[in-house]
């Protein structure tokens, strides 16, 4: 079996990326509390990430043809590396440099994280269209395996190597793959005439793209709503710590496994049907970790209930970008770098925006309803959406081979008359 060694870079670059995000969760926290740093600036120092990221990814793709896709994902390895290499001395400071430096770090980190994941994603899609669904699916399984093995990775580490040690292991492994990313990645995407300017904002204009995105966006922020907030909620319900450890780690296995079916599956599913389980999956998860629980005492729902959020989160995140180019296939839209640059840019501007407000709206909703009836709130906030995404985003609408087939006053004729 050969080995394709582009693709295999940019899977074990996304897997080592994920580490930035995990691998100090067992205990930067504690470092933080030592240093006198205030809870809630601890969570600032976790958000920082994601919001980073969010606010560089249009600058990203916008410019990712013109500094190159392989340049993109080599720079974001070294950023990752360097926000590992900040971590390792913060601790000698004092609290207001301590902070600082963690605020820098975190910051560089998602850049990295972005960049990673819109050069990957724009090469898997034009570099491997006929299989990209595949591809898309394996990557996923790579980038859940990097976050589940970082709390691990990390723990062992703190234990044996300390802090800086940690840290300083991490970095190192995040240069590696570099020879690799240099030599058998592409700097330009294989060359296709294009005769219209394709930008975020104009796909977010086609309806059928703009609920799909939001999709991937709303059970990405559910699955994020728990980080914060469901580990206290369990403690308060008299759960052991054991058990609420068995809770997430079903989450976990769940993601993992539903990442590494949809590898197998995908290609032939009906995309359509699986962006409305995911949904599904979401609003009954909810109903199960909050309300349901909270009424039968049972620690199973909540395990049961993480799973199938897991599993929602998982076809949200994996599902809507095949389905996405399916649309714009669809649409007329022609096919080329401009197109799969801009989704990917759309698509990992939603991943870091769910990032960013499942926390967020855990803090502000459980401390002013409560966790069970938050849960309640987005599960009907989910339901209504169900029902808009069922109402307004209708299947595929053609099947003819409007892109190979089309003309560029075709083109923007055809859009027009299938908009969905």
């Amino acid at each position: 079996m050969k080995v394709d060694f582009c693709l295999l870079s940019i899977f074990i670059s996304t897997l080592l990326i994920n580490l930035i995000y995990t691998v100090i969760s067992p205990f930067y926290p504690i470092i933080a509390q030592d240093k006198g740093m205030p809870d809630w600036l601890v969570g600032v120092v976790f958000m920082i990430m994601p919001a980073c990221g969010f606010l560089v990814s249009p600058t990203i793709g916008e410019n990712l043809s013109h500094i190159g896709r392989r340049n993109v994902l080599a720079l974001g390895m070294v950023f990752g590396a360097i926000s590992l290499i900040i971590l390792t001395i913060v601790s000698n400071y004092s609290l207001t440099i301590f902070t600082f430096l963690s605020l820098v770090s975190r910051a560089l980190g998602g850049i990295g994280v972005s960049a990673v994941y819109i050069a990957g994603f724009s090469i898997i899609v034009n570099d491997y269209n006929s299989t990209k669904d595949q591809n898309i699916s394996t990557l996923e399984v790579f980038s859940g395996f990097g976050m589940m093995i970082g709390p691990v990775f990390g723990s062992f580490c703190y234990n044996f190597l300390g802090a800086g040690g940690c840290f300083t292991l991490s970095a190192i492994l995040h240069l590696l793959p570099l020879p690799m990313i240099l030599m058998y990645i592409k700097n330009k995407s294989p060359e296709i005439e294009e005769k219209e300017e394709i930008t975020c904002w104009g796909l977010l204009k086609k309806r059928s793209i703009f609920l799909d995105i939001m999709v991937g966006l709303f059970t990405n922020i559910v699955y994020n709503f728990f980080d914060p907030c469901l580990g206290p909620f369990l403690k308060n319900e008299g759960y052991s710590d054991l058990e609420i450890g068995y809770v997430f780690m079903a989450s976990t296995i769940a993601y993992t496994l539903g990442s590494i079916y949809l590898v197998f599956y995908l290609k032939n599913a009906n995309k359509h049907l699986l962006m409305l389980i995911s949904v599904a999956l979401a609003i009954i998860g909810l109903a199960m970790t909050g309300p349901l629980e909270q009424i039968m005492k049972q620690p199973i729902l909540s395990a049961l209930g993480m799973c199938l959020i897991a599993l929602g989160g998982c076809l949200g995140f994996i599902i809507p970008l095949p389905y996405i180019l399916d649309s714009a296939e669809d649409l007329g839209i022609p096919e080329g770098s401009q197109l799969y640059d801009s989704l990917s840019t759309v698509f990992n501007c939603s991943i870091s925006l769910g990032e960013i407000l499942g926390p967020l709206f855990a803090g502000i909703l459980v401390s002013m309803i409560g966790f069970s009836s938050s849960c309640t709130l987005m599960g009907i906030f989910g339901f209504i959406f169900l029902i808009w995404y069922v109402a307004l985003r209708k299947t595929n609408p053609s099947k003819l081979n409007i892109v190979n087939t089309y003309t560029p006053e075709a083109s923007i004729e055809m859009a027009s008359l299938h908009e969905v």
